[in-house]
This record gives structure tokens, sequence and C-alpha cells, in this order.
């Protein structure tokens, strides 16, 4: 008899799945067309509706998931990306003028292309690749005109280009040759390949975004240059001292937006997690903080044309993915694109609570709750937490419809944002960096701890679901804390940090190195840290699902899990995705993974 309570059904997650998604707006230089990717195919397509209102219609039919997309500045031109499976080596395509068929600008399947910028006249892009050297990312030009690109700066580890500068001479570049928390910014001369640098700093610094100024005399960047939290600092253009234009003591900005008349700045503060839409003018005065959104979280702003309104993405816990617009004169609030719920009770979708847990140490690790709308059966609800990814990432209260079916089968949700989690400070995020990595864990152990202890949770039933790092961190609770987990869903996780430093995409191995350390330095805490060298020790049943392209954590880590627990006659199912990458694109790929996440959570919870 499974030990769910009865009223759980597994098969109810399938409405939820239907959900579709939108996100990535863009507007066109005329302010007359909205762009946005939208899976209603099955999987994310560019999709064109009038941004005054309109129908809607898909203008791309690639075989693969569309990634990234960005209107030419003078022209209803749009450059956008794909890969082949997930497998993250994206390739270039031009859409001319909204309408097919598209021009493959680069088709060298096996080198990854990471898109960077259009010239202020529209006819050249610039671009990071690692067609030379596998490890390292060149910075390239391509003129539209021949398609013929050229190289402007080779060198070792990670680079990005964010702008091209307005007189189309020199390209705005971010380094992370260090970690991808501890970065650099820099102009690029186009002709020569010289490097200036612009915002010279003590410490490490982090830039999440940049906007540069049409006068050429310098922009803005999102970043915690000098601070412990992301605020917005002004540099010039030809390198020196930095100015702070606006910060929000203890929360960081995480995204920015300069109006087309450069007079004003919209920004996105983080609230515990929440996103909340600011305004001032280009000194960072008269600042006004709006209402009226549903909450949620905002990824990115875009200002219109005209400099009149915003537009940006938004999805919420209990609110589905959407397209919205701002108008800040009278700080009105409008959805331009929503999905529906596909025959699900949206009305009862469950927003969390931010509650704290007190840690070994002392220290307080926040944690989302999601608490059922069901009264909890006489011995107490059942228990998943989930663990986010990165580990330079926090859980969020955006959209999430396994959470949601989770609650409404009166499952009790707890996502904790334990040391080494973003949004928290820089402090908070470098307490688990190399030998201090199981720090994290038993932050863990404390919440799960705190929460069994609840007269409303049943603590014998109590399990951990988690998607990469967070993969990592189920197989670390179950091999370091065995009797305190009643299952685990590990989603290609890391099982042993030398073989996944070996395997991963060369071109990201150094930002992971620096996070989790070097094997020739530290490979003996790196063998204690791996919680396959623990495997013996688990207890629960564990669900492993892992895709046949990832690049970030190759498939043999869950093989080798598997392999493991099958010869030690442990409860272990795998499930194995082809022509997937780092999660899941294809709707149908969605269904088979989240509903076998079903059944097991019927069968072990």
């Amino acid at each position: 008899m499974s030990r769910m309570m009865s009223t759980f059904n597994a098969a109810a997650i399938a409405p939820f799945l239907e959900i579709r998604s939108v996100k990535s707006p863009a507007i066109s230089p005329d302010g007359t067309l909205l762009a946005y990717l939208c899976d209603a195919s099955g999987f994310n397509q560019i999709w064109i509706r009038p941004l005054a209102g309109g129908a809607a219609r898909q203008v791309t039919d690639m075989p693969e998931p569309v990634g990234a997309l960005a209107f030419n500045p003078k022209s209803r031109d749009i450059l956008f990306t794909t890969d082949c499976g997930g497998d993250e080596r994206h390739q270039l395509w031009l859409l001319p003028d909204t309408s097919g068929p598209p021009v493959a600008l680069t088709d060298a399947l096996g080198v990854v292309h990471l898109w960077g910028a259009w010239s202020p006249d529209g006819q050249r892009i610039a671009y990071a690749s690692n067609a030379r050297s596998p490890r390292d990312m060149d910075i390239h030009v391509m003129d539209l005109s021949t398609q013929v690109a050229t190289c402007v700066r080779e060198g070792d580890g990670m680079r990005e280009v964010l702008a091209f500068f307005p007189d189309g001479q020199s390209l705005l570049v971010r380094e992370s040759l260090r970690s991808g928390n501890d970065q650099d910014m820099y102009r690029l001369d186009i002709a020569t390949g010289r490097l200036t640098p612009l915002m010279p700093h003590q410490g490490r610094a982090r830039y999440l975004a940049a906007r540069l100024f049409k006068d050429g005399r310098g922009g803005l960047a999102v970043c915690d240059q000098g601070s412990d939290f992301m605020g917005i600092r002004q540099f010039p253009a030809e390198g020196g001292e930095t100015a702070n234009i606006f910060d929000m003591s203890g929360r960081n900005i995480e995204a920015l937006a300069l109006s087309p008349d450069q007079q004003k700045i919209a920004f996105v503060l983080n609230d515990e997690g929440w996103s909340r839409i600011g305004l001032c003018d280009r000194e960072g005065r008269s600042i006004r903080m709006f209402e009226g959104h549903p909450p949620g979280v905002v990824t990115s702003l875009a200002f219109t044309p005209d400099s009149r309104s915003l537009v940006f993405p938004l999805e919420g816990a209990a609110t589905l993915p959407g397209i919205w617009k701002l108008d800040p004169e009278n700080g009105s609030f409008e959805p331009l694109v929503t999905v529906d719920g596909a025959g699900t009770d949206t009305g009862s979708f469950v927003e969390p609570l931010v509650e704290r847990f007190e840690s070994f140490d002392g220290r307080m690790v926040p944690a989302l709750v999601y608490q059922p709308t069901s009264p909890p059966p006489e011995t107490g609800y059942p228990v998943l937490f989930i663990v986010h990814g990165g580990p330079e990432m926090q859980w969020k209260p955006d959209f999430r419809a396994d959470v949601q079916f989770l609650v409404s089968q009166g499952v009790m949700v707890v996502a904790p944002n334990v040391r080494g989690s973003t949004g928290y400070g820089r402090a908070w995020h470098e307490l688990d960096d190399r030998e201090k990595r199981m720090d994290s864990v038993a932050d863990l152990r404390a919440i799960r701890l705190a929460i069994g202890a609840r007269k409303d949770v049943n603590a014998a039933r109590i399990g951990i679901f988690g998607r990469s790092y967070g993969g990592f961190m189920v197989l670390s609770a179950l091999t370091e804390d065995p009797d305190l987990w009643a299952l685990g869903v590990d989603f290609y996780g890391v099982c042993n940090f030398l073989t996944h430093l070996l395997a991963t995409g060369p071109w990201g191995r150094q930002q992971r190195a620096a996070e989790y350390g070097e094997p020739a330095v530290m490979r003996e805490a790196l063998e204690r840290f791996s919680p396959i060298n623990r495997i013996a020790r688990m207890k629960a049943p564990l669900l492993l699902v892992h895709a046949n392209r990832d690049p970030r954590v190759p498939i043999g880590e869950s093989e080798t899990v598997y392999s493991c627990l099958s010869g030690l006659r442990h409860p272990c199912e795998y499930l194995r995705v082809d022509h997937e990458g780092h999660g899941f694109a294809r709707i149908e790929n969605r269904r088979t993974v989240f509903s076998a996440f079903a059944r097991f959570l019927e069968k072990h919870l």
C-alpha cells in the first residue's frame, strides 16, 4: 500500500505540465512589434504581436528550441540562437524582417557561440566563440553583408561581449578568468585588440548587466564592486574612477534599463526573492518604487523607444508566466501576453512564506515554505524539500508547475537558500566555497530537523529533490544523514567532483573549479565532499533523471550512482532522456520526466 495519503494522485500532475511559458520580450526599434519566446509548439520558438495589441503569430519553426533573440537596432531583423539537443553549442541565425526563412550565420555544430551585441548601425554583430580552443572564448565581429567573421581578441578563459560602444569602434567586454563571481570589465578596441580596464577594483566583483550612454562618455553597470550587495555604478568610457548611482542596503539590484532619451534608469530590486520595479533619474535621484503588479519575479526590463513605458516578463509562485507593460506616469500595469492554466485551478495556487532557521553556527538560513491550503492529516503533512541548483543561485518565487501540483496534493514544500546562495550578499554567497562545501549540507540538516519537529508535519515522510548542484545536495543529504530522509530525487546532479571537473564543458571548467576547488590542490577534500564515496550509507529510495547531451553535468555522474546502487541492491530508479541537455526543453520530455517524478512520490513518500 502506498505510504502517501489516499488523496494523492500522481496522474493529477498532467494538466500542470500543459501550462505553457512566455519569456524574453524584445521590442522592435520602431516600437510597433513585440517579439518573445513561447513554447506553445512544444518548445521555445519566436512569436510576434503588435505592441499596441492584436493577434500573435509564430515566426520561427526551427527543429531545436530558440535560446536568445535580439532585434537589429535599425530594422526588424532578429538575431537568434539555437543549439542541438541542449548541448549549449549555440549557433547564430538571422530572421530577416521577422519573417522566414532563417539564415544560418554560423554552422560549426561543435563550437560554442555566445551571443553578444548588434553594432549601432545594424551592419555587424559581435560574439564570443571557442572555435580556436575548447577552453577559451575569443571575441569575433561579423560583417553581415558578407557574413565574414574576424577574431578581434584571443585570450585564455571566459569572456563575453555585452555591447558595442556608440561609435561602433570598440566593444564592452566582461571577463571571468578567475571565476564567475570575480570578473573584470574592459573596453576592447576592435581595430587593435587593445583592452582598457573600465572598472578597476580591489577584491572580487561581479557585473550582472551594463548599459552605455549614447554620448560615448561611459555607462552604467549592475555590480557589487566595493560592496556586499549589487548596486548601480557609473563608469567612464576610458576607465578610471567609478561613482555609485544607486544601491539599496541589504538587497540586490538585479537588472536595469536606460531610457532611450537617456534621462531615466529603471531597475529591478530583489526583495527576499520577489522582484520590485523602481525608477530614478540618471544621477540616481528621485527614486520611485511601483506597486500593483502580481507578486513574482522579473528578470529583465526594456523601455519602449519613446521612453514612456517599460516592458518586462513576470511570473510568480501563484502567477502564470506573462509579459507585462508599466506606464510609469500613472503607475499602471497591463498584461500584454498571458498563458492559460490548462485546466488547473489557478485560484488555489499558493504563495510561499519566508522563514528562517538557525544553523550549526548560529547563522539564520532563509527558506521559502509552501503550505498546502488543505488541513494537515492526523499524522501531519508529508514534506518535500527542493534545493536549487547553481550553487550560485537563489530559490525565487517564480512559477513552478511541480510545486503547485505538490501543494495541491497536500504536500508541504520547503525551498531553502542555504549558504552559498545568491541574493543575500557576497559574504553569504561565499560561505560554502571550496573547503567549506559541507557547511551548506549542515544548513540543510538544521532546517530538516526544525521542519520535522513541527506538529503539523510527519517527520517520517520528508523527502528531498534537487537539480544539478541541487542534485549533489540530494546525494549528500542521503549519504551524510541517511536516517533523516524518506526519499531522494536527483535530476542531473554531481556525485563526484573529480570526474565532474574532468568531463564538464571545458569552456566553463574554470568557473566551476573556482567554486569547488582545483583537484591538484584539493583532491583529498573533493574526494570527501563527493557523495559517491559514501554511497553505501544511503538508505532512502532514489530517483535519478539525466539527459544524454548535458554539457554541464555529464550523464556519467548519474550512470555511476545507478551502477553503484544497483550493485548494492538499493532501491533506485533511473530515467535516461535522449536529446536534451541541462534541463528539459521539450514538452514531451517534461511529461515523461515529471510523470515519473509524481509516480515515485506516490509510491515512496
